[in-house]
């Protein structure tokens, strides 16, 4: 995990997304958008990486990349499973929102400047990189031009 400043009043974070790291304890519990970009990502690790946003009580889930409205749509369907079929699987107690971009400068955006919610002060943006083309400057670049 790194930290890569501040956007917008909101911590800007990044995290490499590997089977062999545990990305997971990077995530925030409370008060935080997920910024994911995916792409070329088999089902399981889709289906993972869903998973573990909603067990950390994301509240705004952003997809970006290639495979962003399929992430969009397996985060929406997780969260209905969740809802309608099993007890005991985390669920937060406010409505988690999810929306994809193919564009990261514009998913990154959204995150930082129009990502609010109803019940929950927003204060981190976690940038998921799953490309393992290692963006992270890519972000730290972003941060600086997106004002």
């Amino acid at each position: 995990m790194r930290e890569l400043g501040v956007i917008n009043e909101r911590k800007l974070i990044y995290q490499k997304h590997a089977t062999d790291v545990n990305w997971e304890k990077a995530l925030p519990n409370c008060n935080w958008v997920a910024v994911i970009i995916v792409n070329d990502k088999s089902r399981p690790i889709l289906d993972e990486i869903s998973r573990k946003i909603i067990n950390h009580n994301a509240c705004y889930v952003c997809c970006a990349g290639s495979q962003s409205e399929l992430l969009h749509d397996l985060v929406d369907e997780e969260i209905v499973f969740r809802e309608v079929d099993v007890e005991g699987l985390n669920l937060p107690p406010f409505d988690i929102i999810t929306t994809w971009d193919n564009n990261i400068d514009d998913a990154l955006w959204y995150a930082a400047f129009t990502a609010t919610h109803d019940t929950e002060r927003i204060d981190t943006v976690l940038c998921l990189d799953t490309t393992g083309l290692d963006i992270e400057e890519t972000f730290r670049k972003l941060k600086e031009t997106i004002k």
